[in-house]
């Protein structure tokens, strides 16, 4: 199902005219590319779509111009977000070739949890993106790790990792993906023992 987003072309620009628009419900954006152009999109609607479908995805942007309609391939090169309520303060998007190859962050899922053997370790995930070399509609929404292998004092590396077919992994192959390691058990130190006060001699 292809992953369209309603956009509309904006004149005014600047701090006071982003104000207005979020005022209003919409979030200010900008296209990169062949050219750079000045859009916004509906808060809601695009709070919806990013839920749904994540933000390192290809997106097609419905570029509404004076009522002339424009699809265009992006994908979101920077988002701004609203530190209290976590919602899109302001978007960046660069407009791609689908014949050119792009690097993008995928996120990393672990699956296979429930096969794993309870050998006491603990599970620590050190990389939860990695980078790949792929051409646009070849991105893929995630890569899976299978830890259900993985045992004690064992890992994961980026080496270890199958990429899916027409995608290149540009994080390095040496770098850890996710960890089995012992539990930390932290001695209790014992309290010193109180050395008895000696006593002076009377004069």
């Amino acid at each position: 199902m292809e992953a369209v987003l309603k956009a509309t072309v904006r004149e005014e620009t600047g701090k006071g005219a982003a104000h207005r628009l979020r005022q209003a419900g919409k979030i200010p954006a900008v296209i990169y590319g062949e050219r750079q152009t000045n859009i916004c999109v509906d808060a809601r609607e695009a709070l919806k779509f990013f839920n749904t479908n994540g933000y390192s995805q290809l997106l097609t942007l419905r570029l509404d111009n004076d009522g002339k309609t424009e699809d265009l391939p992006v994908l979101v090169k920077e988002a701004q977000f609203d530190p209290i309520k976590g919602t899109p303060l302001h978007l960046d998007f660069h407009q791609v070739s689908m014949r050119q190859k792009v690097v993008v962050k995928v996120p990393v899922v672990l699956v296979g949890e429930e096969k794993r053997v309870n050998d006491g370790s603990v599970l620590e995930t050190t990389l939860y993106e990695l980078e790949v070399s792929c051409l646009p509609a070849d991105i893929p929404a995630k890569i899976e790790v299978d830890i259900s292998g993985l045992t004690m004092n064992n890992s994961i590396t980026v080496a270890d990792l199958q990429a899916p077919a027409g995608v290149e992994f540009v994080t390095p192959a040496h770098e850890t993906v996710v960890v089995a390691f012992a539990p930390r058990v932290e001695v209790e130190q014992a309290a010193p023992e109180e050395t008895p006060s000696q006593e002076q001699p009377e004069e």
